[in-house]
Order: structure tokens, then C-alpha cells, then sequence
């Protein structure tokens, strides 16, 4: 079968300014809709070149070209090339942005034996005889390899060129001199690393005094801390973010922020509700937002913005936290707010990527399973949260935008997995200007119908792809264990406290004492202090019923000195007997570092504890152990007094405080 060749005619030669009048309206008619709608754009020396997001045949890359006030690739000399290959420079592959595989305007046939052609648009020009090829290129196979295919390679190479069959497509790519180009704006985002400050951290690599930072929630597959402790502007917060192995949040999509809303108005406390920064801006190019930490444009679709904003002139976004709504808006980035941090908190980029997604759209194992399983996925009966979900995948790995497919980065994929053989390259590009096509009013059924129509066409293809961005990330380090858990008044919300008459008239008829404990006077006081319990122990909940009956509440130490004393009530019969563990009063956070004791609301001084871990990951509550306050959880235990309540209904199991003191109130 004989294939097509390739015949270009120009029929006149175009003149500089019509050039330039044409790619100027186009660009002016285009760049607001969307600014990479033909690709991605780069200066180098006098030129201006367009990486294309589409792959084509080589005529039709030439007419794109035309089209656009354009010339096709070319080279005019080996200097330009290297122009090129220094892109590539210390660039790795999963950091390169464009794609690999461009036409150029080279083309053999028309040229003398042995010779090519640059067909541009004042006429045919030679190739120079210094630029790259590829080694044992051009080799004209099977004969009709007669246009020139121009590859980044990323290594000690860089760039070179190949003969290639001109009915194969490769993505366009064009030229066009740099002083007549007026390219899309680029936001300014904060050029210095995101680094964290490791005097900050302890050997474990967690954050010393982390709770002191402001409120921390574990959700929608991340860990958030909404930053109180230094309201600043919108830079500062940037840094301040990542000086703390974190970085400035970002609500990319109505998902995380819906979920995010949900969690907060569960744990969140009332009193700091507030605006905190987020890491959108529209710095340097106006209206066109872009969420810097994430390195990606706004979609607008996703975006819940306040009523009246954005705002023409205020460039920097942040989150206006209420009780009943959680909304973007825009402010001056020279204000100070408080700001809004976060990290992705599970193993690896895209494991952790795939435990956000499940967690935002509340997607099981099974269900994930069911999606790498081609036949079982294509018959089965797929929900729209699973949908969804296939879109907060794809958004995350940048293959899914606006409605679409995000072009350059969906063929960069067909490229990576194709391993530059051609046969599988143009098969993969075949299904992506099928699949491309695909639209619908709601975007997860988009998605949906998008990873389907690959999945039916290509199905290796796309299990290669997605391997190949399922789990090859830097390990994420989220700066705190957990989201810490504050201590509230658990007790009293739970349990009403009662007086029983009887007992305090046995305790008086017994002349202060009776068969659980017996009164002690301190500094005027009367108290009350059980016995040791040796066999069951004191359970916090009967304590607390106890210390009501009597007409009491548990003790609350205000000093060290209250708390020595209270202690030394039962002191160990020996040096070596383990020391005694006391049930105290329960406590109620006030702010991000410290916490009062709930009846008499008197700050708890830092002088009672014995250890900086104040706040635990699970449900907590203070105890006295030798002589100092401590901090008790159970493990695996999600609710500590719904626990101790379950062993009031056990006989036999021991609680593990040996007594507790009450006082009046």
C-alpha cells in the first residue's frame, strides 16, 4: 500500500506585517478565553516558539502554523537548536511540561539527493549541515519517510531530529519572531523555594509545640492548620506555611471545599471564625487567578466565590470562614489575615492523591479496585460519587481541566508509556482524539465517559498510565502526627450531677468518713479522698458520680504546692512502689496553649505538666502520676469516657486509677 506524500505549494510569499496583524488578532480574540489554548509559549534569542497541544500530520502542522501568522519549526543553524536543548538542562522527566515529539517544516522530497528542506513561508531553505540528528537518522524506512520529526530527549542529548513518515502525527510546534509577539501574561507567584525550617522541627521530624500554631484538622485526605498565632500578609503567610513543612492552602475544587466546610463546622471553635489567606492570586496578570502552591490555574466552575468578588485591583484570595458558610474572596495582599495551611497527610504523592479523593467523595478500596479492572469496570453500574472521584483523580494528576482533558499533559502520558516506539505513540493519539471529544453538562460524567472511552479503546494503554502516575512521588511528611484533639467538658455533657442526700448524711453521721473514702481539711478547705482500690481501681465516671453525690467536684490543683498536697494523701509505701495514678478534674481549651479547668475556669499553669505533649491524637484527659499532670488517651479508643462508661458493665476489668479527690465547688 502506498502512502501519501506530501506536497507543498506556497503560492506567494506572506508579508512580515500581515504576519504579525494576523497572529496579533488572534491572540487578542483568544488569550482571555483560554491563554494555553494552542500550547505552551517560549522565548529564546529572537524567537518566540509555540509548543502545540494537538498532535496532527505534518501538513496540517504547517497549515496550523499558517494559521496562527506562524511559520512551522525550523532551525537555522545549530546555535538555535542548542537554544533549544538547554531547556532540557537538569530538567527530569516528571518535571518537564511540554511535550517530547513536534513536526518541524523539514521535508525531503523537492530537496536535491541526499539533502533536506526548511519549507517556510518566503521559500524552501536548506538544512544546515551542523545540526543533530539522531544516530543512524535520517534512515528513510520502508521508503517513505520523507519529513523531519524534531524530539526532546532530557539527558546529555537534548534535542534531535529524525525522519518520520508525514502521514504520522506529532504534536505541531511553530516559530516567529520574538519582537512581535505579544504573548499571555504569567501570575506572579513567590519565586523562593518552599522549604521548611528544620530548627522548628524535633528528631522525629514533628513540629515542637506544634499545637501552638493555631487549630489543626485531619480531613479530606489532608492535614489543615488554620494559622492564629501571626496574622500576616498574603507573602509572608506563603512562607510562613512551608517554614512549617507545609504550604499555603489551596480550594481547587468544590469537592475539597465543601469537605473541608464540613469538617471544621463540627470541631471548629466559634470564636475564630475568620478570613485566612489561600494561595490564590492574580499578581501580575490581572483577573486570571492561579493557585500558587499548586502551580495551576483556577477553574472557575469549582470556584465559590463571596458575593461582589473578585474584586477588580485586590489581587490576593482568601477564605472567609463562617458558621454557615465558607466562601473565596479577595483582598489587598498587603493586609494581614490569618491564613489557612495544608498537606497532604497519607504516604506518597500519588497514594496520598488517591486517599484525598476517596475521603472528599466518600469511595471505598473496593470500588478503587473496580476501576483498574477493565472488564469488570466497563459493566458494571457506576455511581456518580465514584464519577467524581474519577475526576478528583484526574484533576490531581493534571490530566482533567475545564470540562476536558488537559491536552499537553494527556499526551505527554501517551508519550511517556508509548517508549517512543511509533506504532504505539500514534495508536495512543488516535484514542486521545477520540476520547478528547467527549462532553457533558456535568463534569464527572465527563470524566467519566472520558476514562471509559480509554478504557474500551486502549486498555493497556491506560492501565500503563495509570501506573505510571499511581505511586511514583516523594514521601509527603506532614509536620504533626495527627490533627491534636482538645480537651473539652465531657463529664458534665454527659452525665447530670447529682446530689444524693443519704450519702452525705453517712458521711456525716460517720464523722467524715464512710465506705469509700474520708474528708481531710487544706488550707480551710474540706476535701474528700477515696480509698486506694487495689482490685478494680477507680473508674473517672463513677469518681465524678461520687464526687456529685457528696455535693462536691473533682479536684482542680490550682498550684503545684495544691497538687503536691492532694498527691501526698496516698503516698507509696516504698521508694520502689510503682507511684499511684490520681483522677483530677477534666479541662477546657481557651486558645492554641493552654486550657482551664472546667468548673472553676482557672488556667491550668504550665508548671503542672509533666511533659510539652499536651494534646494527643485521640480523645484525652489529665491524671496526676507522681506528683505532676499528665496527659491520658486510650489506643484505638476514638471516645475515652464513652470507654470508661462501657466498663462500669464490666465487673471484672480494672480501671487504672488507684484514687481521686474531690472538692467543694
Amino acid at each position: 500500500m502506498h502512502e501519501k506524500r506530501i506536497t507543498v505549494r506556497l503560492s506567494r510569499k506572506f508579508d512580515k506585517h500581515e504576519l504579525e496583524s494576523v497572529f496579533f488578532i488572534i491572540l487578542r480574540l483568544n488569550i482571555h478565553i483560554d491563554k494555553t489554548s494552542y500550547g505552551i509559549w517560549i522565548d529564546i534569542g529572537n524567537h518566540t516558539y509555540l509548543l502545540g497541544n494537538k498532535p496532527m500530520h505534518w501538513e496540517e502542522n504547517y497549515h496550523q502554523c499558517c494559521a496562527l501568522g506562524m511559520e512551522a519549526l525550523n532551525l537555522e543553524d545549530a546555535f538555535e537548536q542548542e537554544g533549544l536543548t538547554n531547556l532540557t538542562v537538569g530538567i527530569k522527566s516528571a518535571d518537564w511540561k511540554a511535550n517530547f515529539n513536534y513536526w518541524t517544516s523539514g521535508l525531503r522530497q523537492g530537496a536535491s539527493v541526499g539533502r533536506w528542506v526548511w519549507c517556510k513561508p518566503d521559500g524552501p531553505t536548506v538544512f544546515p549541515s551542523d545540526l543533530k540528528w539522531e544516530r543512524g537518522q535520517p534512515d528513510n524506512a520502508a521508503g517513505y519517510e520523507d519529513c523531519a520529526h524534531f524530539r526532546f530527549v532530557l539527558n546529555s542529548t537534548g534535542t534531535i531530529i529524525t525522519d518520520r513518515n508525514c502521514m504520522q502525527r506529532y504534536i505541531f510546534a511553530c516559530k516567529m519572531q520574538i519582537s512581535t509577539t505579544p504573548k499571555p501574561c504569567i501570575v506572579s507567584c513567590p519565586k523562593d523555594p518552599c522549604k521548611r525550617n528544620a530548627t522548628l522541627f524535633d528528631k522525629a521530624n514533628y513540629l515542637k509545640n506544634g499545637f501552638s500554631y493555631g487549630n489543626w484538622h485531619d480531613g479530606c485526605g489532608r492535614q489543615f492548620l488554620f494559622f492564629l498565632n501571626n496574622p500576616s500578609n498574603w507573602a509572608a503567610a506563603y512562607q510562613q506555611c512551608c517554614g512549617i513543612g507545609l504550604t499555603l492552602a489551596s480550594m481547587e475544587t468544590e469537592g475539597k471545599r465543601r469537605c473541608l466546610f464540613n469538617v471544621i463546622t463540627t470541631e471548629y471553635n466559634s470564636e475564630n471564625f475568620d478570613d485566612f489567606w489561600i494561595s490564590g492570586t492574580d499578581l501580575g496578570c490581572p483577573s486570571d487567578y492561579h493557585w500558587c502552591s499548586l502551580n495551576r490555574d483556577f477553574i472557575n466552575p469549582e470556584i465559590r466565590w463571596k458575593d461582589g468578588h473578585p474584586k477588580a485591583g485586590p489581587n490576593c484570595v482568601y477564605l472567609e470562614v463562617r458558621n454557615e458558610s465558607m466562601l473565596l474572596a479577595t483582598a489587598d495582599c498587603k493586609e494581614e489575615k490569618m491564613f489557612l495551611c495544608d498537606v497532604r497527610k497519607n504516604a506518597t504523592i500519588r497514594r496520598g492523591m488517591q486517599g484525598e479523593c476517596a475521603e472528599i467523595w466518600n469511595i471505598t478500596s473496593d470500588q478503587i479496585d473496580l476501576l483498574l479492572n477493565a472488564s469488570a469496570f466497563l459493566s458494571a453500574n457506576i455511581s456518580l460519587n465514584l464519577k467524581c472521584f474519577l475526576k478528583c483523580i484526574g484533576v490531581e494528576v493534571g490530566l482533567f481541566d475545564l470540562g476536558a482533558l488537559v491536552k499537553i499533559a494527556t499526551l505527554r502520558q501517551i508519550e511517556f508509556v508509548s517508549q517512543d516506539e511509533p506504532l504505539i505513540m500514534q495508536q495512543g493519539f488516535d484514542t486521545y482524539d477520540m476520547c478528547s471529544k467527549i462532553n457533558s453538562d456535568d463534569e464527572c460524567v465527563t470524566a467519566y465517559e472520558t476514562y471509559k472511552c480509554g478504557q474500551q479503546n486502549q486498555p493497556d494503554l491506560m492501565s500503563k498510565i495509570v501506573v505510571n502516575n499511581f505511586d511514583n512521588g516523594t514521601v509527603y511528611t506532614p509536620p504533626m502526627p495527627c490533627a491534636p484533639i482538645r480537651r473539652t467538658c465531657q463529664l458534665p455533657n454527659m452525665i447530670p450531677c447529682e446530689i444524693d442526700q443519704t450519702i452525705i448524711d453517712t458521711l456525716t453521721a460517720g464523722q467524715g468518713s464512710d465506705t469509700l473514702g474520708r474528708s481531710v481539711s487544706y488550707q480551710n478547705q474540706t476535701y474528700f479522698v477515696s480509698f486506694l482500690n487495689a482490685t478494680k481501681g477507680h473508674n473517672p465516671v463513677t469518681a465524678y458520680r461520687q464526687c456529685c453525690a457528696r455535693g462536691m467536684r473533682l479536684f482542680e490543683p490550682r498550684t503545684l504546692a495544691d497538687l503536691k498536697w492532694a498527691y501526698s494523701l496516698h503516698p507509696p509505701a516504698t521508694k520502689s512502689t510503682p507511684a499511684y495514678n490520681m483522677i483530677v478534674g477534666e479541662t477546657d481549651f481557651i486558645n492554641q496553649t493552654h486550657e482551664v479547668w472546667c468548673r472553676s475556669r482557672v488556667v491550668v499553669p504550665d508548671s503542672l505538666y509533666n511533659s510539652a505533649v499536651r494534646y494527643s491524637c485521640l480523645k484525652s484527659f489529665l491524671y496526676v502520676n507522681a506528683g505532676k499532670v499528665g496527659v491520658w488517651y486510650q489506643d484505638g479508643v476514638p471516645d475515652i469516657f464513652a470507654y470508661f462508661i462501657s466498663l462500669l458493665e464490666n465487673a471484672t476489668t480494672r480501671t487504672y486509677f488507684d484514687f481521686f479527690v474531690c472538692e467543694n465547688p
